[in-house]
């Protein structure tokens, strides 16, 4: 990727970090909510005349807005959690050293993101490693994080 698309994604990646920060604003101002719907509620003996009823109906529709504010904020803060992680992998897979035939000639081991492997021959687009078997693996020079140098003995 080019710089221009780098620079975008870090842009996007504020972005959604600034929406992830109003989402949980949201969530708290839901808690508030729901702690003063149920303050309201503790008062309420029984629902006996009318005036109990329409208190207890004030108390219920305070309920609700309260449920419906944590499930909207719970909504944005699963999309916006999201999109900024996604973004940081992004970014990362960007930015990382992406090694070719030639950064790995006289390399002896090779990381592919799991655990070093012993280099047994470099092909054309994949490095055959050592599995402790009878056969050998190929990894593929996109997987390749990190590579270790011949050692001189």
């Amino acid at each position: 990727m080019n710089m221009t698309t780098t620079d975008e994604m870090r842009a996007k990646l504020a972005y959604s970090r600034d929406r992830l920060k109003a989402a949980q604003h949201a969530k708290e101002q839901a808690e508030r909510l729901s702690a003063s719907a149920h303050e309201m509620g503790g008062g309420i003996p029984g629902f006996g005349g009318s005036g109990n009823q329409r208190a207890a109906g004030q108390v219920r529709g305070a309920h609700d807005r309260a449920y419906r504010a944590h499930q909207e904020a719970d909504e944005r803060i699963q999309k916006w959690s999201h999109r900024v992680r996604s973004l940081e992998r992004r970014i990362a897979e960007a930015e990382r050293v992406h090694f070719t035939r030639d950064d790995l000639t006289g390399a002896e081991f090779i990381h592919d993101g799991i655990s070093w492997r012993q280099v047994r021959k470099i092909n054309a687009k994949t490095v055959s490693v050592e599995t402790g078997y009878s056969w050998v693996d190929r990894v593929p020079f996109e997987k390749i994080r990190s590579v270790r140098p011949e050692v001189k003995r």
